[in-house]
């Protein structure tokens, strides 16, 4: 590296100053690589692989011993398009600008910016990332924050691919509860948001008077008559949901309503809001497009604007109604069987020391302590009255545990009064 290093400098330093930082670091790679093939000996495909390469790139700077590193034959100068010129960046600038001066339009980024110009203009608009490059260059947009990658999750385990692979059923939704304060009233706001994370992508929300379970009943049941009803609904652990907080094996009003309409409940993971990154990143468009950029004077306000957001998502999502497709289930042994599914991390036991743990409707499982921190799909078979803990390996499942898991009996009770269910029970 030392000689590298040297010539480079003595080769190159003479022009250095006309270069930029990029350009002089690309000047140097471009001269290890001719180096490494003729001083050192390394074949091409050796300098691919060590060096990370592409072939192309190896190729063009072993064409001969003295090359001359500092060529740029790109053919247009840095910072121009190639394509699009100013007459396009004008027209999506000014397309920005009615997005953000319409009081019925709410979105303003590179999607909305596209649907528009198709409305306005009878050219295929550009695509959504040099869309979304030229607003950054115009300075009509902020940076986008980096979230945490999905590594930690993917290592230990989180059951993704059955989730939102098909193999419980094709279509999810999530939802969740969203509450906010308006200046000069003292009661919160509620709204129940829904969302799915696959296409057809669907953002939608509803306000609510309260957070009861019969409220949320009747708020999905306007979702699904409306839009769709899917095969799964994710939701959190909130005691809406999941019911009594102190009462084991219990089947909420929430379960029995879904299981009634053959729509089958997941639980996320306590705790863990990555496993509702749809819906949490639903609240937060939520947030940023309508509640924190609007004045509202009342209830009624807030509503009618609630409406016409709700309209606005229709478009930019572009959403359909999905079609209804055969579900490929690896897991439930019967497609007519209820099931409620609880994802979890596994813990130390905090009573039997040395041991793993979950809980599940406020009953302890205990699982090998090598799967400590691990995530779990647990699958409560209601005809079996059994709770089956899988974990996600390469894409597939593998059973770690299988014990009784006793329907409740005043819960059983309720189960057997539905009618749908009894046959099931």
């Amino acid at each position: 590296m030392g000689k590298e290093c040297c010539y480079f400098s003595l080769s190159t330093c003479n022009n250095s100053c006309k270069f930029s930082d990029g350009q002089k670091k690309l000047i140097k790679y471009r001269f290890r690589v001719n180096h490494l093939h003729f001083e050192s000996g390394w074949s091409k495909n050796r300098i691919c692989r060590e060096l990370h390469m592409s072939k192309h790139f190896v190729i063009r700077w072993t064409q001969s011993p003295a090359q001359d590193f500092t060529e740029d034959k790109r053919g247009w100068p840095k910072g121009r398009r190639r394509k699009w010129t100013g007459t396009t960046e004008k027209r999506i600038a000014d397309i920005h600008q009615k997005l953000l001066s319409n009081p019925n339009e709410f979105f303003y980024g590179a999607t909305a910016v596209q649907h528009l110009w198709r409305q306005d203009y009878s050219d295929t608009p550009p695509p959504l990332r040099t869309i979304g490059q030229i607003l950054k260059d115009l300075g009509l947009s902020k940076p986008r924050k980096t979230g945490r990658g999905k590594g930690a999750a993917k290592y230990l385990c989180y059951p993704e691919k059955t989730v939102y692979g098909g193999y419980l059923g094709n279509r999810v939704i999530e939802a969740d509860f969203i509450q906010r304060y308006l200046k000069g009233h003292r009661a919160p706001f509620y709204f129940v948001g829904y969302s799915a994370k696959k296409k057809p992508r669907i953002r939608h929300f509803i306000s609510i008077p309260n957070l009861t379970a019969d409220i949320f009943i009747s708020a999905c049941d306007t979702f699904f008559d409306t839009f769709e009803q899917p095969d799964l609904l994710k939701v959190d652990n909130a005691a809406t949901f999941i019911g009594s907080t102190s009462g084991k094996r219990n089947l909420s009003k929430t379960m029995l309503y879904l299981l009634e309409r053959g729509i089958t409940p997941v639980f996320s993971v306590p705790k863990r809001p990555f496993s509702q990154a749809s819906i949490e990143g639903n609240n937060s468009v939520f947030a940023r497009y309508f509640w924190n950029r609007r004045t509202f004077e009342n209830f009624d306000d807030v509503q009618q604007q609630l409406q016409r957001f709700n309209e606005a998502s229709v478009r930019y999502t572009a959403y359909e109604k999905p079609k209804k497709e055969k579900k490929k289930n690896a897991v439930r042994e019967n497609k007519n069987i209820p099931n409620v599914y609880f994802l979890r991390q596994i813990t130390e036991s905090l009573e039997h020391p040395g041991k793993g743990s979950i809980g599940v409707l406020n009953e302890e499982i205990l699982l090998p302590a090598e799967w400590i921190n691990f995530f779990v799909l647990a699958e409560w078979n209601l005809k079996r009255q059994a709770l089956s803990i899988f974990i996600e390996q390469n894409d597939k499942l593998e059973t770690l545990s299988t014990c009784d898991f006793l329907i409740n009996k005043s819960s059983k009770e309720k189960l057997i009064k539905g009618g749908a269910l009894s046959s099931c029970i």
